[in-house]
């Protein structure tokens, strides 16, 4: 079979949880002896091709005012973007001559910043079956990520629905959709989008990460808990950091960077808590060698969290907030715990009472038995047969 996949960043660019998962996928695929390339943006705007790890890879200079990824812009010069991107037929040209060159058997779609839903058009046009994988909310959301003003987003609202009209009338598109969550596919089907598609499952990403038994862990008798991830507001830093600074028995680190002037804030915010500490940058694994508790307290509904079933593999329960995809992995009282987002007395009382005492062999155990759920070698057969499908649809 020969997989073509497009979507916003690819190795070496790509550096965030959507991007690792099709690099794991696709070089998961090659090893099995199908043929990969993956088309992308090039962020210095120079069309190339070659190859990473086995793929062959195309990037592709964005056509559009400014790259989608990069520093703030203003509101005049973001709204300009999205009107272009809502559907860029440009961007579906210059995809289609790619899959002119490499006659694809199918294309997976991920995420479309920059390109937009014309590359379903370029792929249709050449009779060449699309599955698309859902990683955020962009197919409704013009912003990706259905949060606005601190609120989730409880319906789609008008300029989105405006912006997102194209992707919504082409959206029968795709033979199959494959979504990292159900609760991501809930929330995209109901504003609207692939609504006659037969085939939609859902895949919970995958990790090629090797299970780590014997990695470091803390051994002394207190719980040290730990944030991984971008320090900024919707990751739920005050409502996690104002519930701990209340257990000042247990140490909290947290790991990541973010907006100079906010991590200097909250550093000033809980001077007076010495048990709180902010590392900064650092490998995951340095960071799951110092915990026993990953926390993910996210305010907005994130699609997954891939940083949840990393740890797993490092044997650490996460506890995470209620919302989006993250409880769909989570096994209550097993391999962790969930908590309803900005309460922060209730974080407070379920770490202050593991403090007292919890079974920490019997939640490792129980995580990296968890961790093999999402082992690529695994899941890898999932997407294999939903590319089958989406060829036997196309064929008839």
């Amino acid at each position: 079979m020969k997989i073509v996949f497009v979507g916003t960043l690819y190795a070496p660019n790509g550096v965030g949880g959507a991007e690792r998962t099709v690099q794991t996928i696709a070089e998961m695929a090659v090893r099995l002896g199908h043929e990969v390339a993956v088309i992308s943006l090039a962020p210095d705007g120079v069309a190339r091709s070659g190859e990473f790890n086995g793929v062959r890879t195309h990037y592709v200079p964005v056509a559009n005012i400014h790259f989608p990824v990069g520093p703030y812009r203003s509101a005049a010069r973001r709204a300009l973007w999205h009107v272009i991107d809502a559907y860029n037929p440009v961007m579906g040209r210059r995809v289609g001559r790619l899959l002119d060159q490499e006659q694809p058997d199918v294309v997976q779609t991920g995420n479309l910043l920059g390109f937009s839903a014309s590359v379903w058009q370029a792929a249709r046009r050449r009779g060449i079956p699309v599955v698309q994988m859902l990683h955020d909310y962009y197919m409704g959301c013009a912003n990706s990520s259905m949060f606005k003003r601190g609120t989730n987003c409880q319906r789609q609202c008008t300029s989105c629905r405006i912006f997102t009209w194209p992707r919504r009338v082409t959206s029968d598109t795709p033979s199959a959709v494959i979504s990292l969550s159900a609760r991501l596919l809930q929330r995209v089907e109901a504003t609207g989008m692939f609504p006659h598609v037969g085939k939609k499952v859902v895949i919970h990403g995958a990790s090629d990460l090797q299970l780590q038994p014997d990695a470091p862990r803390p051994t002394g008798p207190g719980l040290t808990v730990g944030y991984l991830g971008r320090l900024e507001s919707t990751k739920g830093l005050e409502f996690m950091l104002d519930g701990l600074a209340q257990v000042p028995e247990v140490r909290v680190l947290l790991a990541g960077k973010g907006d100079e002037d906010y991590v200097q804030g909250l550093k000033q915010r809980y001077q007076e808590a010495r048990h709180i500490e902010f590392l900064g940058f650092i490998k995951p694994q340095d960071l799951f060698a110092r915990i026993d508790l990953l926390l993910v307290p996210s305010m907005w509904e994130e699609p997954l969290g891939r940083v949840i079933y990393e740890a797993y593999t490092y044997g650490i329960a996460s506890i995470v907030s209620r919302g989006g995809g993250m409880p769909e992995i989570v096994e209550e009282g097993r391999t962790g715990y969930v908590v309803e987002p900005g309460d922060s007395a209730a974080l407070a009382a379920l770490v202050n009472r593991l403090a007292q005492g919890w079974d920490r062999d019997a939640f490792r155990a129980a995580c990296l038995a968890k961790s093999r759920e999402f082992r690529v070698e695994r899941l890898i057969h999932a997407y294999l047969d939903v590319w089958s499908h989406a060829m036997t649809v196309a064929a008839k």
